[in-house]
């Protein structure tokens, strides 16, 4: 019982009460209710359940002209685990009516602990493990090598091993976290990800503010952008989700191949492609080496005549245009406007910017901007 938490032993006693239909109380090895489908009682001392731990009883009833105002009659069984007592299970109601099952409930409850204890075990390790990849992925643990690693060989993971990163999510995910139905996509989209990586021995998952960092062998008949477009395909033929994906640049530093796979990840917030590799990128390498006062300097110059926390549509209107390759008709309808209002919209842009983005010396200052302002929107960096 000492392995099971109170919300587990609370979740058990009252599916035990609905099935039996009679009050049940769990005592944990001191004699202390620690659930009840009677709320009141929890946290009283139950002598009876001390009785049948100090004395290991079989069983002790409580008759009626025993009862006080903490015990009650009924049934109390031992809750045994490795042949030790770790707890009672107590069934309130007269002899005949709660003893032909009494011994039913004890073995049903011995049952779903050993259950819930497993489940919290391994959320136990879950979150052991998880504390572990991040403080080695995203870079807080490497002041002290020597411990990372004698915490990776404990858990199985040789952090010595050749690695790839990649950073997987959901294209939408502001949108579908708003809704259950949303959520349960994600969950099932998350789970069809990492069933992607059955094929790739030693392969490890890390989640991280509705991202998925992959952490897949470094070998020659393994392509990174290959597993990333097979993961992108298949959450999209599932499920429907909409998935971007960022790939490392090949470093051998791990901590080094996550940050290139996060800033590919990044960029594929404002790309039609859905995985983006870090050594295909070109001005994008270097957002993160421009200071944000910098950008905020950069649009500002770009955009003198207007609030930056303002250019919402001028940003949807560059980036539909950048993501079509400058295709009209198909900016337009990725917009939902008819191409005139779009011509009217980039000449209005133009005038006010002095910058027109369908010539080809304008346009890199355009795209700059519009990648400094996702960028620092996708951080929620102050505009």
């Amino acid at each position: 019982m000492h392995h099971l938490s109170r919300s587990s032993a609370q979740q058990i006693v009252e599916e035990i009460g609905a099935l039996v239909r009679q009050n049940i109380n769990m005592m944990d090895e001191t004699g202390h209710i620690i659930a009840s489908t009677d709320p009141k009682r929890i946290g009283m001392f139950h002598q009876g359940a001390y009785q049948v731990i100090s004395h290991r009883l079989p069983e002790l009833y409580i008759r009626p002209e025993a009862e006080t105002p903490t015990v009650r009659r009924g049934v109390n069984l031992p809750i045994e685990e490795n042949g030790e007592i770790v707890g009672v299970i107590g069934i309130t109601g007269g002899y005949d009516e709660v003893f032909a099952y009494g011994q039913i409930v004890k073995k049903m409850t011995e049952i779903l602990i050993r259950e819930r204890s497993e489940q919290d075990r391994r959320r136990l390790d879950g979150r052991v493990r998880s504390r572990f990849l991040e403080d080695w992925v995203l870079g807080s643990g490497l002041s002290n090598p020597q411990e990372l690693s004698e915490r990776g060989f404990a858990l199985g993971v040789d952090i010595r091993a050749a690695r790839r990163v990649l950073v997987v999510s959901a294209r939408r995910l502001t949108e579908l976290v708003g809704t259950s139905r949303g959520q349960q996509l994600l969950e099932e989209a998350e789970a069809t990800v990492t069933g992607c990586l059955a094929g790739c021995g030693g392969a490890l998952t890390l989640r991280n503010a509705g991202r998925q960092i992959l952490l897949v062998p470094r070998r020659d008949s393994l392509d990174p952008e290959e597993l990333a477009a097979q993961i992108v395909e298949t959450v999209r033929r599932r499920h429907g989700v909409e998935m971007m994906a960022g790939v490392d640049g090949g470093a051998d530093d791990l901590h080094l191949a996550y940050l290139q796979a996060n800033r590919a990840w990044r960029i594929a917030h404002h790309r039609r492609n859905a995985v983006v590799s870090y050594c295909r990128l070109g001005a994008e390498m270097i957002l993160d080496d421009v200071p944000a006062r910098r950008k905020v300097e950069f649009l500002r110059r770009v955009f003198p005549h207007r609030p930056l926390a303002r250019l919402g549509e001028e940003m949807d209107l560059l980036e539909a245009y950048f993501l079509t390759e400058g295709s009209l008709n198909a900016a337009a309808a990725t917009l939902f406007i008819h191409k005139n209002t779009l011509q009217y919209r980039l000449r209005r842009l133009a005038e006010e910017t002095g910058l027109d983005v369908r010539k080809p010396s304008d346009a890199p200052t355009l795209y700059l901007a519009l990648l400094f302002y996702r960028d620092m929107e996708n951080q929620a960096a102050p505009l």
